[in-house]
């Protein structure tokens, strides 16, 4: 199997050390200038030459060296960046130290790649979000067809990229050398999810500094737990008790119609808003799971927890919260950011609007389904970048080697720029934010329905909707019982390059 344990390098390097010390014996050493003489137990005396001392795999700063070879270096040769031009938030270019935390830490990002593997790194880029899935995957597929080797990394829109792979544009990463996928710089949950079949088209993490902004989590107002009296939900949070209920109650019966217009609007006071597709959130922070890995020809297939007793509880119960006056169904920030709300499940990225407000604001994790749920889960909003490698690359290994380096780089420069200095410093009031802006990044989490949706019958788009509409979810989910899985088998015609089949 392709697909290892992600903690294998760091077990394998503790074995070594606690087998190096339960293996000593009783031996004792002795060094001065070149010779290291070792006397074993029985008086015998050996004579070696000396034993370099053992470099330290972190760096100065404590990041996780990069393992890839020193001496690798490919003379100057370019390697292209395709990359989507209208992405959120800046990612790729950056021609020169402005100030800028994050634009120059993505300067350095790219320097260092270039100094460190021998190479340029040119970019072309064109529109990829959700809007123009199509477009760009034209515009690689026509590439593609005509044999055109011009680029070498695809970079964009989750989904985007997603297109490319099953329309069989990019490699299988898993066939390439450089990249380690147990680096700390790859999210083990990514690489878990991703995986189809012995494969995997694409990856994310630290390579993208969105990623960061996209990460679902809970904002809330400080002022009002205080003015309410209301329990602390960062200590609700830190004894494992910060639930869809907990948040529930918090929330409950707060709600005033600021606007005298009898209706609930953004003009008014709630207890929580959350957007109907930000239920996605909910879902999977309940621990439920889309799809899943299939066997044999069937690469992926609808999981059970679609059909499941505990979907059909949180789609009801969300159902009938969504029908109260307690919460506003609004992707708008706008309630919250007027401080006419208490609670706002969104992704991290709002709280980049919270810096001129006259209130104090906080950060939690996305509420867990219940208190016997291990662990908050912080499901990826879709616009950040999944990296891939055009199938028509000049040298696939040259290109696994830049993508391995890019996202090494990105763990020393863009992530501590954009996370350290401006999500859990310019974005936190206080070490409590910062606190829970570790929890959330640690328990992100990624599902293929989410990547795939518009080719897998937009399973993604099924659950939000019943639960907005207030539907059963026996009733919905049991007529989807033979179709969805059906669709999968069919829907999808062309196999992720030429060779998976159909999903």
């Amino acid at each position: 199997m392709k697909h290892t344990a992600r903690l294998i390098a760091l077990l394998l390097v503790l074995c070594f050390t606690l087998t190096a010390i339960a293996c000593g014996g009783g031996k004792t050493e002795t060094t001065g200038g070149d010779v290291t003489t070792t006397t074993a137990p029985a008086g015998e005396v050996t004579t070696t030459a000396s034993v370099a001392e053992t470099e330290s795999p972190y760096d100065e700063n404590g990041y996780l060296k990069s393992d890839l070879p020193e001496d690798l270096n490919f003379n100057g040769e370019t390697v292209t960046v395709l990359y989507w031009d209208d992405v959120e938030h800046i990612e790729f270019e950056a021609e020169e130290i402005t100030g800028d935390i994050v634009k120059d830490a993505i300067y350095t990002r790219n320097t260092n790649v270039e100094e460190k593997l021998g190479v340029n790194l040119g970019f072309v880029h064109t529109k990829g979000n959700g809007s123009n899935i199509a477009a760009f995957k034209n515009f690689v597929g026509n590439a593609y067809a005509a044999g055109e080797s011009e680029y070498d990394l695809i970079a964009s829109y989750s989904r985007t990229t997603a297109a490319c792979a099953q329309a069989g544009y990019c490699l299988d990463l898993l066939d390439l050398d450089y990249l380690n996928f147990e680096n700390p710089w790859w999210p083990s949950s990514l690489i878990d999810i991703v995986g189809i079949g012995d494969s995997m088209y694409f990856a994310s993490g630290d390579a993208s500094v969105n990623v960061l902004h996209m990460m679902y989590c809970t904002l809330y107002n400080k002022d009002l737990i205080t003015e309410f009296n209301l329990q602390d939900p960062v200590e609700l949070v830190r004894s494992g008790k910060w639930t869809i209920e907990a948040m529930k109650t918090l929330s409950k019966d707060l709600y005033q119609d600021l606007d005298n217009d009898n209706k609930k609007s953004a003009g008014d006071f709630f207890g929580t808003t959350v957007g109907s597709y930000h239920i996605d959130a909910l879902y999977t922070g309940s621990g439920l799971r889309l799809v899943e890995q299939g066997e044999g020809d069937t690469l992926l297939v609808v999981s059970q927890d679609f059909f499941s007793e505990k979907a059909i509880a949180l789609c009801d119960n969300l159902g009938e919260w969504l029908a109260t006056n307690d919460v506003y169904d609004s992707t708008s920030t706008t309630p919250f950011v007027a401080g006419n709300c208490i609670f706002d499940i969104t992704r991290c990225r709002p709280a980049g609007s919270l810096q001129d407000v006259d209130w104090s604001y906080g950060v939690l994790p996305v509420p867990k389904y219940d208190e016997e749920q291990e662990n908050y889960i912080s499901v990826m909003g879709n616009p950040f970048t999944l990296y891939a490698i055009y199938a028509n690359t000049k040298d696939a290994n040259r290109s696994a080697a830049v993508l391995e380096c890019w996202a090494a780089e990105a763990y020393r420069t863009t992530t501590p720029a954009q996370f350290e200095t401006t999500m859990k410093l310019k974005y936190s009031e206080s070490d409590v934010e910062a606190e829970m802006f570790d929890i959330i990044r640690s328990t992100v989490c990624f599902d293929m329905g989410r990547l795939f949706n518009p080719d897998l019958a937009n399973i993604t788009d099924i659950f939000f909707a019943a639960a907005d509409n207030g539907n059963s979810w026996a009733s919905v989910s049991k007529g989807y019982s033979k179709s969805l899985p059906k669709e999968f088998r069919t829907r999808v015609k062309v196999g992720l390059n030429a060779a998976i089949g159909c999903f």
